[in-house]
């Protein structure tokens, strides 16, 4: 009797492995670009952390209480990123509020 041979790992011919689906192409693209700039925003985020630090740092070796406007109040207190803690004292300057507490500091 005759020995055979071993299997043969030929594709038949006209026949293409496919890992995956057909059109997958610009959705891995599409990942691949948001992972980019992803990492990115990290960097972005430290560098917008150590300004603020950076800003607040220097204001507080003038003096130990600052003012703050509205805007400077949403970006240091409220925005993220922040790894620091604040102790806020609201006033009210305005002398219609007539807080004798306020106008003392």
């Amino acid at each position: 009797m005759g020995t055979r041979g071993a299997p043969s790992r030929r594709r038949p011919a006209g026949r293409r492995l496919r890992y995956l689906p057909a059109g997958s192409f610009p959705f891995l693209l599409l990942l691949l670009l948001l992972c980019i700039q992803l990492g990115g925003g990290q960097k972005k985020k430290e560098n917008l952390l150590a300004e603020k630090v950076e800003q607040l740092m220097e204001w507080s070796s003038r003096r130990s209480i600052f003012r703050m406007n509205g805007d400077k109040f949403r970006k240091f207190i409220k925005a993220p990123p922040r790894n620091y803690s604040m102790i806020v004292m609201f006033t009210a300057l305005q002398p219609q509020r007539q807080c004798s507490v306020c106008s003392s500091t």
